[in-house]
């Protein structure tokens, strides 16, 4: 069975962090790259729990993360930095805050980055589906043949199998792929993810997905990903047990499981 294409999410919310990470990925081996433009709206701050009750927990550090003024970032230098320095083909994407994100300015300036971004070259450009119809169809229209569109939703707690994929078809001709992300509480809710992958996947002149979950069970959607006919899967460069609860998969760690379970 042939492996889906493995995109790794660059961590950091600096451009000097996203540009080291982005070299480790091409380096191990990734085919595309997510830029989440967003986090550079983002600042990391380490700070001490001083007043923990639990004695293991006192004086432990720990990051908390900090909104910066959407003016500290230069939006064109860093685009034209990321195109410079990123080897392989990219997936620009710039979250709103509405769909889980970091942008903190309007619709109306993020439409214009993203504008940007797809001028720029970038490979892939992640649209969301519920941009304002004219303002999406506009982007589209620039993207072209030379930029592919993934077309995304971030929801909640999946619904049947039956709603997802029902999902799945109104989105089919928003983009060249089609992403949705739930968020997971249950490994139940895993299971529906899994299920109508694979339906999807099994169909005839099926269309690129990559249907995943965050939490529990999130790893599921990414290391069976294969076998239910996920065109697309992400991962992180990240190494940590933060990575494993939130349901995402390090990249060297999904190869591995892959290795394991003899999809190739």
């Amino acid at each position: 069975m042939p492996l889906p294409k493995v995109c790794v999410t660059l961590s950091g919310n600096t451009l000097e962090e996203m540009l080291e990470d982005a070299a480790l990925a091409t380096a191990a081996g990734a085919d595309l790259i997510e830029v989440r433009f967003d986090q550079l709206w983002i600042k990391k701050i380490e700070v001490i729990e001083e007043n923990s009750e639990d004695e293991k927990k006192k004086n432990r550090k720990k990051w908390e993360s900090h909104p910066i003024p959407l003016e500290d970032v230069d939006v064109e230098s860093c685009i034209d930095a990321l195109k410079s320095g990123i080897t392989i083909p990219y997936i620009f994407t710039c979250r709103p805050r509405r769909q889980g994100g970091n942008f903190p300015g309007d619709e109306s300036g993020r439409i214009a980055i993203l504008e940007t971004a797809i001028r720029s070259g970038a490979a892939y450009i992640d649209l969301e589906t519920d941009i304002e119809s004219e303002e999406r169809l506009k982007l589209v229209s620039i993207a072209g043949d030379s930029t592919k569109v993934i077309a995304s939703e971030h929801l909640g707690s999946p619904p049947s199998v039956d709603e997802i994929l029902a999902q799945v078809d109104e989105m089919t001709s928003m983009g060249a792929i089609v992403k949705i992300c739930y968020r997971l509480n249950t490994k139940g809710g895993a299971l529906r993810v899994l299920e109508a992958a694979k339906v999807v996947g099994a169909r005839e002149n099926a269309c690129e997905i990559a249907l995943m979950g965050l939490g529990e069970g999130g790893d599921w959607t990414r290391i069976h990903a294969p076998v239910i006919g996920s065109t697309l899967v992400y991962a992180t460069m990240e190494d940590s047990f933060d990575v494993i609860r939130q349901g995402r998969i390090n990249f060297e760690d999904l190869y591995i499981a892959w290795d394991l379970l003899e999809y190739e």
